[in-house]
């Protein structure tokens, strides 16, 4: 079997999945081209969405991974490609016409795919005609190499050492405007969990929300929840030894990155309601915690799983559970049909 992946994809949305195909097929049947992409438009090919084929003796399949925040079908897309596969998929609000393609998948996120030297070679060697800016297609490159390696995300709990009363959470404070009114939903949600953490004489939190800069986030209407950036590995190991995460629809309303980040690290979940599906339903008490979009429902989740670590080990085993099941890099591409 061989794997011919578009090379005009956005290296950071699809390095999960190539992770995965190398896992699957092993790194030299997995090579990065444009011609077989060539019928699809410019708009199409600089989507956030990877399009490879599988192409064996008498067989050839097209797959597409919509890995974007939005639960719309492209048409384009959904016409050329045999599977349709969507990290927010919205089976209620999707039309049916597109039902019999698409297939819903876990979030996924950046992962270092490659060493340094490769790294330079695939950005030097694949980068694609129809890409819109070499600097900005190299730039991506340079920003996958300060993402972990998947492996990174997998620790054992002696590697975690989860602090019982420790609480992290470090997230962007997104921009708001009139279609988008963050600073009314995940914005105003993550302050109400980071305040919520704050008032608690028995928990240490340490976190909060990290500006865009003064011109694109309110500012003033969370200086409270202020925080500086960090590095990713900084914000990996305290998230690892934080008792509990924090996670709710992000931009959009998607599921973003997080989610996907947290299953796979096997932690303790607070969440309010997912706006769109998944390969299956979390479920609560087994795999999260869902909590009311109040701040006495976060108030009382994060105080009664901060005293009962024995219900907190059995979420961060459910949780990790689920994720092997329908969230690896492997699992999901087998959600889609992709199969040695």
């Amino acid at each position: 079997m061989k794997v011919i992946v578009d090379n005009a994809d956005d290296i950071l949305y699809k390095s999960f999945y190539v992770y995965g195909l190398r896992e699957l097929f092993g790194q030299k049947s997995v090579v990065f081209s444009s011609r077989p992409f060539a019928e699809l438009t410019k708009r199409a090919r600089n989507t956030k969405s990877m399009r490879f084929l599988l192409q064996g003796p008498g067989t050839s399949r097209r797959y597409v991974i919509a890995c974007n925040d939005s639960y719309e079908i492209d048409e384009e897309l959904y016409n050329w490609c045999d599977v349709y596969g969507s990290v927010n998929a919205n089976f209620s609000k999707t039309p049916e016409k597109y039902h019999d393609k698409l297939v819903s998948l876990c979030p996924s996120f950046g992962v270092r795919c490659w060493n340094l030297p490769y790294t330079i070679f695939h950005a030097l060697c694949d980068w694609p005609s129809s890409a819109s800016s070499m600097k900005k297609f190299l730039g991506k490159h340079k920003r996958l190499l300060s993402r972990p390696a998947y492996r990174e995300y997998l620790a054992t709990d002696h590697e975690r050492g989860v602090d019982d009363n420790y609480v992290f959470f470090l997230s962007t404070l997104w921009y708001s405007d009139e279609w988008n009114r963050n600073d009314e939903g995940v914005n105003a949600r993550r302050a109400d969990f980071i305040r919520v953490c704050k008032q608690l004489d028995d928990v240490f939190f340490e976190g909060g929300l990290v500006s865009q800069g003064k011109d694109r986030s309110s500012e003033a209407l969370f200086a409270d929840c202020l925080s500086p950036a960090v590095s990713m590995q900084e914000w990996m190991g305290k998230t690892k030894r934080s008792a509990l995460v924090f996670n709710t629809p992000a931009f959009w309303d998607c599921h973003g990155w997080k989610l996907g980040e947290y299953l796979a690290m096997g932690k303790c979940i607070v969440s309010t309601a997912l706006s769109n599906d998944l390969p299956a339903p979390l479920e609560h008490g087994k795999h999260i915690h869902f909590v009311e979009n109040t701040i006495e429902s976060m108030r009382d989740a994060v105080g009664f799983i901060v005293s009962h670590p024995d219900y907190r080990k059995r979420l961060e085993e459910g949780a990790r559970a689920y994720w092997e099941q329908y969230g690896t890099p492997v699992a999901s591409l087998k959600l889609l049909g992709v199969v040695k």
